[in-house]
């Protein structure tokens, strides 16, 4: 994960917030870090920036008349910052560091007016001539933050849940409802359980996202009130409120009381809706509130006390709060769902999610300046990405389970002879496991330092990688075309991979037999399909023969479980192999099984996992005709169980189960 620096631009001055007219005049005390601050003032009069600003409104028709009027809003923004001498300074990489968080923190309102987010560098910062927030030399993220705003206490490694409030009431327009909806979807489709014939869609989706197509305020309240949503995406129009008699906006949202009426609101109100008190248990808060609405971080009048809707929602509490601060256009805000909720959701920093999302803004359509408009208000804990890293493996490993469920239920179809497509699972796969941090401990990721759960995320990454192989072995014979070799390549690749997880996560602890087991079979498999040699390795297989059988006494009734499990196949493969030393008697991998489902519950993990991995010896993981043979023997012993809602793969038999929150 790339380290990010932090750099803190203050601009303060005397007097109320409100009530103050851009002016050369007015002294602001600029400051950066630990330099001496120094005086800004701003070289335009109020009505000067006015007309500047009507540019960015795309007010004038002509592009090149508006692209120079930009240019000269973005030169102006980069000299004002040029002021503060510090900030050159701080404005670089050290080490490690990759991005620079540039957070503008301002105390009056006027300066909420100007656009610093389309700043371009001035003299003596990096990328001098081209927009500070696009420039690669350096990459810098802008983001706008509050004095004392209290974002930065909540926890981030939350199971995501988001709420999609769109709204378009009769005299507004369109809007791109059903393009916000698809991005939402993808975005949280690695996450979505297998299909059932029981169960909607929306049924399916409702775990994940909850949406209103026509939302009102007391829809938006409700649903907070009732549940704990992580994540609020909002699709309406900005429009300006009618009751104010400065010029202010607000969402137009559908109204509670006329289904052809329009409510608009303020930020004030949308707060209060966002976090209400919740069945007695304080204050819901979302981490994170996007608004897709034209004018939802402009600042509107400065004469009056009051701010931006997004400024707004950012000061009620809640950590991240991104709109745009000029009007946005259709493509843009499809582009901004996609971008941030593509990234957020797999726990990466929102603060790469905004420079991403500015980037593919630029590209994506040179005669618009969406990427300029974007404003994030943003209040993160110190320890945001030792948070993320937590957060990024527990959504890594919920991923992983999902898509193995969902290519558990392909693998079932396609040996039972029904085609399937198993090419979306597969890629779910793979992003899955690329996404996975690193299981080495580190010393600032101390929840990995301890080895049960070193153990079970290095498993879950070699039961991720063996079900790949399994799907793309299926994938590559669904012809049936009997010239097609058994195993192909990638298979291939995908075993000994998942080889290599198993084997980090034996010599972690010895004594951790599952691991062991796999470590044994795919090794012996492997050396099988290469060579043609049946070979088990005595002294591994002997050493963990004696380690499951010591946890039959184990007091925990499901490590119990788990050694008949790994005992069973461990016979197996004594079983192929052949007798460990003359005159030892048959391995009889039968005795565990029926003792394994003597005790174990009805739909047990262990039965139902033990199962598929036996299963796999009579296709993917197939020595001969015999073994072959006897793996279908042991599966019947094992068939006619449920298998609804029953993870296909263990997740951890190291010690404590790996949990998924």
């Amino acid at each position: 994960m790339p380290h990010i620096r932090s750099v803190k631009l203050e601009l303060l001055r005397h007097g109320p917030p409100h009530n103050q007219l851009i002016s050369p005049l007015t002294r602001y005390m600029g400051l950066s870090g630990r330099h001496e601050p120094v005086t800004v003032t701003l070289p335009y009069e109020q009505q000067d920036v006015l007309t500047l600003l009507r540019a960015l409104r795309y007010g004038e028709k002509d592009t090149p008349t508006r692209r120079a009027q930009i240019r000269e809003i973005s030169v102006a923004m980069g000299q004002i910052m040029e002021k503060v001498p510090g900030l050159i300074a701080d404005l670089s990489l050290d080490g490690d560091e990759a991005f620079v968080q540039l957070r503008l923190v301002f105390s009056a309102s006027e300066l909420a007016l100007l656009p610093f987010e389309m700043a371009d560098a001035a003299r003596g910062f990096p990328g001098e001539g081209s927009p500070l927030a696009l420039q690669q030399e350096v990459p810098v993220v802008m983001t706008r933050e509050i004095r004392g705003a209290d974002g930065r206490v909540q926890p981030w490694a939350t199971r995501p849940r988001i709420l999609f409030a769109a709204a378009a009431p009769p005299g507004v327009g369109t809007i791109p409802f059903k393009a916000h909806l698809l991005a939402l979807r993808e975005a949280v489709g690695p996450w979505l359980p297998r299909a059932s014939a029981h169960e909607s869609p929306t049924e399916r989706l409702s775990p994940f996202l909850t949406i209103m197509p026509s939302a009102t305020l007391a829809q938006i309240q409700e649903a907070c009130a009732e549940g704990s949503y992580t994540h609020v995406h909002i699709l309406a129009h900005g429009v300006p409120h009618p009751d104010a008699s400065e010029v202010r906006y607000g969402l137009a949202l559908c109204d509670d009381t006329n289904p052809s009426g329009m409510d608009v609101v303020d930020g004030k109100r949308l707060s209060a809706a966002l976090r209400v008190k919740a069945r007695g248990e304080g204050f819901s808060s979302p981490l994170v509130v996007t608004v897709a609405s034209c004018d939802s971080g402009q600042q509107g009048s400065v004469v009056l006390p009051g701010s931006s809707l997004v400024h707004a929602v950012h000061n009620a509490g809640v950590p991240l709060v991104i709109g745009s601060q000029y009007p946005l256009t259709k493509t843009g805000s499809v582009t901004m769902v996609r971008t941030l909720y593509g990234g957020l959701l797999w726990g990466k920093d929102p603060r790469v999610c905004l420079y991403e999302l500015r980037q593919q803004l630029r590209r994506q359509d040179r005669t618009t300046h969406d990427w300029g408009s974007l404003i994030a208000y943003a209040s993160l804990p110190d320890d945001m990405e030792s948070q993320l890293g937590e957060f990024r493996t527990i959504q890594a490993h919920r991923a992983l389970t999902a898509s193995m469920n969902r290519a558990h239920n392909l693998t079932e179809r396609g040996i039972k002879g029904v085609d399937g497509d198993f090419t979306e699972v597969i890629d779910d796969i793979r992003h899955a496991i690329s996404v996975m941090p690193d299981c080495d401990p580190k010393p600032d990721a101390p929840f990995l330092a301890a080895q049960d759960n070193r153990i079970a995320k290095l498993c879950i990454l070699g039961s991720a990688e063996k079900r790949q192989a399994q799907a793309l072995y299926l994938q590559h014979n669904e012809n049936k075309s009997p010239e097609a070799p058994r195993l192909p390549d990638d298979a291939l690749l995908s075993l000994e991979r998942a080889l290599t997880f198993y084997r980090r996560a034996a010599a972690i602890n010895a004594h951790a037999h599952w691991p062991g087991t796999q470590v044994l079979s795919l090794s012996m498999f492997l050396r099988y399909y290469k060579t043609k040699k049946m070979e088990l390795e005595t002294p591994l297989w002997s050493f963990l023969d004696a380690s499951a059988r010591f946890d039959l006494h184990h007091p925990d009734p499901s490590q119990r479980l788990w050694a008949c499990s790994n005992l069973a196949e461990l016979h197996f493969l004594a079983l192929v192999a052949g007798p460990l030393r003359p005159g030892d008697p048959r391995p009889s991998p039968e005795h565990f099984i029926t003792r394994l489902l003597e005790e174990a519950p009805t739909n047990a993990v262990q039965v139902i996992a033990l199962r598929w991995q036996l299963h796999r010896y009579t296709h993917i993981l197939r020595f001969d005709d015999t073994s072959a043979s006897h793996a279908e023997r042991l599966t019947n012993m094992l068939t006619g169980l449920s298998e609804e809602n029953t993870t296909c793969e263990p997740i951890s038999q190291a010690g404590q189960p790996a949990k998924s929150r």
